[in-house]
């Protein structure tokens, strides 16, 4: 009798591991079919020598500052006021406007910062600001996320700002102020300080307020 109860228990668990290795197989390994939709993002414009994209999934609001940013880089003496307003505009455009973000970690405006302070950046916003966001690779989430609508800048004033290793840099503090499509309760208003980057200027501190 003891046999046959051994037995007849190391063949449940056999049926349980198979069970359970069939469970994890199609969860966690199996490819999703060939024709499930992958959300894909388009370059579709470009600013050479700037690094700036145009994407097909960003607004109309973002597509006219961009646009207004390309026509003002294409002039040798382009006025240096306005090229530093508009990066601010577009920076904080493109962050807050989270609804065509693929997923937290697909962070806006990233590519008008100062270039040492992206990574840093990005992990911050990816566990603060992006945090709870929703994968949204195909492109089914439902998830209600904010759309900036319109965006002006409050003040605009020459500053220094102090580096990591302590030397002091001139730049600019642009204040702005923005609404959305939808309130969701998203910060909308903050100040930032641009300095020289190479051959461009870029967004190296960023407060909410």
């Amino acid at each position: 009798m003891k046999k046959k109860y051994k037995k007849i228990i190391i063949v449940l668990v056999i049926l349980l591991l198979l069970v359970f290795g069939a469970f994890a197989y199609c969860k966690f390994f199996k490819s999703k079919p060939a024709d499930t939709p992958i959300k894909e993002v388009k370059v579709t414009n470009t600013i050479e020598n700037y690094g700036y994209n145009l994407e097909d999934r960003d607004t109309k609001l973002y597509k006219d500052k961009y646009e207004k940013l390309k026509e003002l880089l294409s002039k040798d003496d382009y006025d240096k006021d306005e090229y530093i307003k508009l990066i601010s505009e577009l920076f904080i455009i493109d962050l807050y406007t989270i609804d065509n973000k693929i997923s937290r970690y697909d962070v806006g405006g990233t590519e008008f910062m100062y270039t040492g302070a992206v990574s840093s950046f990005k992990a911050s916003v990816e566990n603060s600001l992006y945090k709870t966001v929703e994968n949204d690779l195909e492109d089914n989430r439902s998830q209600a996320l904010p759309i900036v609508s319109s965006i002006e800048i409050t003040n605009y004033e020459p500053t220094t700002y102090e580096m990591p290793d302590q030397t002091v840099v001139d730049g600019y503090k642009v204040n702005l102020s923005w609404q959305y499509e939808k309130d969701l309760g998203y910060d909308d208003t903050g100040v930032l300080i641009v300095i020289p980057d190479g051959n461009k200027m870029g967004v190296v501190f960023y407060k909410a307020k």
